[in-house]
């Protein structure tokens, strides 16, 4: 019975606000002076306060955004960044951090025990130098083939379409294996965008829309380069680290791959040697390989 009188006080004492004076007793807002009999509001003066300060409020916020959309450039993202954060609750935060940010790339040793290649400091560095090089080209081919898939126009839109998100797949899948293992081997990877762009040898990819036949010569002579590149870092690597040769060579194979199926759109044959022509408005598309193929003479065993 006890329980039962104290359970029905606590319930009647939270019903009343006992229980939470601070609520409780909240006083109510002041109500706002009523004019006098004799007093008129200005001319200019909207009769309800709240509909005047929401019109200017609407009218700014649409000034604000205005503001923002007509920047360009790097002035772009601030001037939107503050029109999406007006009102918010949220503190304003730096992203900045309190370290270094050069050299690029930047790769630091661990100072905890790894399974280090072998060649001492020298084998180390060759194996950091390849596969950093190779991340940052698959990063840079990662940004290109996206751009391109977007982007590409004309008659073979749609299969160059879908062959370049194929590609922009595994170069993603193979910048993850390679930048974990620079960290298996203990150095950190730089995969940053200042990175990319300081460090790749590969040029610029055009924007806006690019003609098919401009997507076929760019990318059939990019994975030329970079399958070149990376087949000296399997060389620097193979006698003290085979596990990023491996590794590497994984990632010339998909660069071979690829580049055969982009260089089969312009491959003459004995029959064609147009040389890509049906995609570039009837000239040939600018690659060496507007001759007939040679024949390879390997001697048999006699």
């Amino acid at each position: 019975m006890r329980t039962t009188l104290l359970t029905a006080s606590l319930l009647l004492a939270c019903l009343s606000g006992a229980a939470y004076p601070a609520l409780a007793q909240t006083p109510p807002p002041p109500a706002p002076p009523k004019p006098s009999p004799n007093q008129s509001a200005p001319a200019n003066q909207s009769s309800s306060p709240s509909q005047a300060s929401s019109g200017d409020s609407a009218s700014s916020g649409k000034e604000a955004i205005e503001a923002a959309t007509s920047s360009q450039g790097r002035d772009l993202a601030p001037a939107l960044r503050r029109v999406g954060a007006d009102g918010s609750s949220s503190p304003d935060a730096s992203l900045a951090l309190p370290q270094d940010q050069a050299p690029f790339p930047n790769n630091q040793v661990s100072s905890a025990p790894y399974i280090s290649p072998n060649g001492g400091e020298e084998g180390l560095k060759a194996s950091v130098r390849s596969l950093q090089n190779t991340l940052t080209e698959l990063q840079t081919l990662q940004l290109q083939t996206k751009q391109a898939h977007w982007n590409v126009s004309g008659p073979f839109f749609y299969p160059l379409h879908e062959q370049l998100q194929e590609q922009y797949e595994t170069w993603s899948k193979l910048a993850d294996t390679v930048a974990e293992r620079l960290l298996a081997i203990g150095v950190s990877s730089d995969g940053r965008a200042t990175t990319i762009v300081q460090t790749s040898s590969l040029p610029e990819f055009p924007g806006g829309f690019v003609d098919d036949a401009e997507v076929v010569r760019w990318f059939t002579l990019a994975y030329k380069q970079v399958g070149e590149e990376v087949r000296g870092g399997i060389l620097a690597s193979e006698e003290n680290d085979p596990e990023t040769s491996n590794i590497l060579q994984e990632v010339e194979g998909s660069l071979g791959k690829y580049q055969w199926m982009m260089r089969s759109y312009v491959q003459s044959t004995p029959t064609d040697q147009r040389n890509g022509e049906i995609l570039n408005q009837g000239k040939a598309i600018d690659i060496p390989a507007n001759t007939a193929p040679t024949q390879l003479n390997i001697p048999t065993a006699q």
